[in-house]
């Protein structure tokens, strides 16, 4: 006889396939650059956010190969305790660097590094404006801390400035939270406009620059310094208004993990009181070594940066061409196609797998309602004759679902 607690995860579930949300694991075998092996098949991977193919780099591989002699696979402990290596040491000196910041702290994840470090610097005396989009590592992180939590689209400022407005006699601070790239969409946040609000309404701002690290930047240092760069940001702001910056070494950076970059008060404040920090065991030693070698292929190779987003501003700017629905930057490498229903999402997909292509089939609650899509990831590994084939597959898929 089922339990009454079986019956409520039968029925979760049958919920979820009538709608045609519900989500099924498959082995997925990296094989080569750019390719992956499901079911015996290969296909061309569009899927991935290894947009420079560093999880299969001989450069990186060979690093890691030489260390795990010496220093072995786990952490072995919390790295409060035992748990931080010359490797993790080494990785932090050059992520410091990188970030042109005082230090960094590890997470396991980029999702714990995110959760951790908004429910740790958060009070519930504060008030968090976040973007409408933001991922759900942040917003669990917001919903941890107990702070006051008012939702703005970046589309639409005075919809911040509004709550900005609302919370001018709040006791606590104000924190304004945001992605710098969009990881669904591939769009950028306009971070000299939210800079300019946090400097008028004395609030801060939690940047997460995860899909932005190994994309934007001179040698993919991330958007910020694009912008430094650019001229549309100074170190000036960035240090005062910017003060907690987010990362993660699984996208850009091939590896696994995540990072927050900063002051070394605010690193010492993480050690001491962002619970997804202290209460797991440390980053691999493996994965320290990895993102160490991706960094110095990025600095040693910028030009990996101008390939990319090259690649991307092409393929984007002839799908648009040919009528496809496609938000976001002109040269992000996350390029969606907007197909609105689920069931002609999977369908789509299925015919993209079916020649050879393994796309991202996006549907709620990943994203609102009506607004399922297609996520294809470009990246630097993947021929460009192969993203050419793509795109024909793509734009006969468009053809026939016209007529």
């Amino acid at each position: 006889m089922s339990t009454q607690f079986e019956v409520r995860l039968t029925e979760q579930l049958a919920t979820w396939t009538s709608e045609r949300l519900l989500r099924t694991k498959r082995i997925t075998e990296p094989i080569g650059p750019g390719q992956c092996r499901i079911d015996g098949r290969t296909f061309w991977d569009f899927s991935t956010n290894d947009y420079h193919g560093f999880s299969r780099h001989p450069e990186v591989i060979r690093a890691v190969c030489e260390q795990i002699p010496t220093l072995g696979i786990g952490s072995r402990a919390s790295v409060l305790i035992s748990g931080w290596s010359p490797a993790h040491e080494k990785l932090v000196r050059t992520l410091s660097e990188f970030e042109l910041v005082d230090d960094v702290a590890l997470f396991p994840s980029g999702y714990a590094a995110c959760m951790g470090t908004v429910a740790c610097l958060s009070r519930k005396e504060d008030v968090i404006l976040c973007d409408r989009d933001l991922h759900a590592c942040l917003v669990d992180g917001i919903r941890i801390s107990g702070a006051k939590m008012r939702v703005y689209r970046r589309h639409n400022l005075a919809t911040l400035e509004r709550e900005l407005k609302k919370s001018a006699g709040n006791t606590g601070l104000r924190w304004i939270v945001t992605e710098s790239a969009f990881g669904m969409e591939g769009s950028v946040a306009p971070l000299p406009e939210l800079v300019a609000l946090a400097e008028q309404y004395d609030a801060f701002l939690i940047c997460d620059e995860a899909h932005a690290t190994g994309v934007y930047g001179p040698a993919g240092q991330g958007y910020l310094r694009e912008l430094l760069e650019a001229g549309q940001l100074t170190h000036e702001q960035i240090r005062e208004r910017i003060p907690v910056r987010l990362g993660t070494l699984s996208k850009g950076l091939g590896s696994q993990g995540g990072f927050v970059a900063g002051s070394t008060n605010l690193i010492r404040v993480l050690w001491n009181s962002a619970r997804s920090l202290m209460f797991s065991t440390g980053l691999s030693v493996p994965a320290c070594v990895a993102a160490t070698a991706a960094v110095k292929l990025l600095t040693e190779q910028p030009e990996r940066i101008h390939e990319l987003r090259s690649r991307a501003r092409s393929f984007r700017s002839q799908l648009i061409e040919q009528g496809f629905a496609v938000p976001g930057k002109e040269d992000s490498p996350i390029v969606p196609i907007l197909l609105e229903d689920p069931d002609r999402t999977l369908h789509w997909g299925a015919e993209l797998q079916a020649a050879g292509y393994l796309t991202g089939m996006i549907r709620p609650p990943t994203v609102p309602q009506g607004t399922s899509r297609l996520r294809i990831s470009i990246n630097s590994a993947v021929p460009q004759e192969a993203i050419d084939q793509l795109l024909h597959q793509l734009i006969c898929l468009g053809r026939k679902d016209a007529a």
